[in-house]
């Protein structure tokens, strides 16, 4: 099998900050690098002059309009150009890499024949609005669409990050090679079972994460909290990734930490006590609620209180025995579930499931099937 010994990263953002794309940039490269390979990193991210321009212009005259497009500067034809011409001089560049990675399906190097083209992301932009936004893209967007279409179709390797999205990729593009190759903890830091589970035992504090995307699920926990604090006062709830100002008024014990940058060493050390404090994590956003945070806090040993969501379940089951599925985002059922949970004589195992449900979804491991997955595509080439 070839030996892989130098790649090229394409990444919107710095992929050498852990900041980038939910951590997820950082960790890939980061373990390349510990395996010894080379890994030269390109930022495909817009011209931010160009992008400020275009977002006070064209963007603001369109919402005005009530015309609502997804249609930012990154899915312009203008920085579709602009980052072929970035791709263009790094495969000079970059002579001696054995492949080119992307991590996103919007962009590719397969013009290129004599660089292995490989692609990661999470969804296609056409997914997002069968599944998002159920609704036929506008006029841009369709051409967006078809300019993604074509960089998939161009590309080597396709490794998308759900196993539902492995199979409508499938689907759609079934004549591509489509590995789905599991998922990933965007964690280093090492947990001691013993240590952790004795503090979530006598700790009474919830934990909520995610973006102001997920606002309709905090302000349902919200409710819900109220309802429970009637019967145990001492119990807090915490949200990261929201900012107090979208929530207010805030009941009594609620806490607001924003976002929380695991750059920025206080801030990740606030980022992660709470996950060594937090007795259950909550997000019950129907169609997708935090994939990648949930996973962290089971790494965490924290029960979950989730929506069966589509990914979720593919990946889980639809039965799980860490934690408990929340059909509805409606406070009276989410409080049930908090309260039940709470109570549960098995607290420990719950703890213990949830933890190793996703024990094996290491970097290490996950970046192994990669490279094998590269090495068997360069052989025929």
């Amino acid at each position: 099998m070839s030996k892989i010994k130098e790649v090229t990263v394409y990444t919107t953002g710095d992929s050498a900050k852990i900041s980038t794309w939910s951590n997820v940039p950082f960790f890939f490269t980061k373990t390349l690098i510990a395996k010894g390979i080379k890994v030269n990193r390109v930022n495909i991210s817009p011209v931010l002059l160009i992008e400020k321009i275009y977002n006070k212009s064209i963007l603001l005259l369109l919402k005005k309009l009530n015309w609502n497009p997804t249609y930012n500067y990154f899915r312009t034809y203008i920085h579709f150009l602009y980052v072929r011409i970035i791709i263009k001089h790094s495969t000079r560049k970059y002579k001696n890499s054995d492949a080119n990675i992307f991590m996103t399906f919007s962009f590719s190097s397969g013009r290129y024949r004599n660089k292995l083209s490989v692609l990661f992301h999470d969804w296609t932009y056409h997914h997002y609005f069968k599944y998002f936004e159920e609704r036929e893209p506008d006029i841009f967007e369709r051409a967006c669409i078809k300019r993604e279409d074509k960089q998939i179709k161009s590309s080597d390797l396709l490794l998308p990050l759900f196993p539902g999205i492995a199979n409508y990729m499938n689907e759609r593009y079934y004549e591509k090679n489509i590995k789905y190759l599991g998922n990933v903890i965007n964690s280093e830091i090492k947990v001691d079972a013993a240590e952790i589970i004795e503090k979530k035992l006598q700790s009474q504090k919830l934990l909520f994460v995610g973006s102001e995307k997920y606002i309709n699920a905090a302000k349902s926990l919200i409710l819900a909290f109220e309802h429970l604090r009637k019967k145990n006062a001492e119990m807090e709830l915490h949200f990261i990734g929201i900012e107090s100002q979208d929530l207010e008024p805030l009941p009594k014990r609620v806490i607001c930490h924003g976002y929380l940058d695991k750059g920025n060493e206080n801030e990740r050390n606030l980022y992660y006590q709470l996950f060594r404090d937090a007795r259950l994590f909550i997000n019950t956003s129907t169609k997708w609620g935090a994939f990648s945070a949930t996973v962290e806090a089971m790494y965490f040993y924290i029960p979950v209180v989730i929506a069966p969501y589509n990914e979720f379940t593919k990946t889980f089951g639809h039965d799980i025995d860490f934690g408990s599925y929340c059909e509805k985002n409606e406070s009276v059922l989410i409080a049930e579930k908090i309260a039940e949970l709470m109570q549960k004589k098995d607290y420990t195992l719950l703890c213990n499931n949830a933890h190793n449900a996703v024990k094996g979804f290491t970097w290490d491991a996950y970046i192994d099937k990669v490279l094998e997955a590269i090495a068997k595509e360069l052989q025929t080439k």
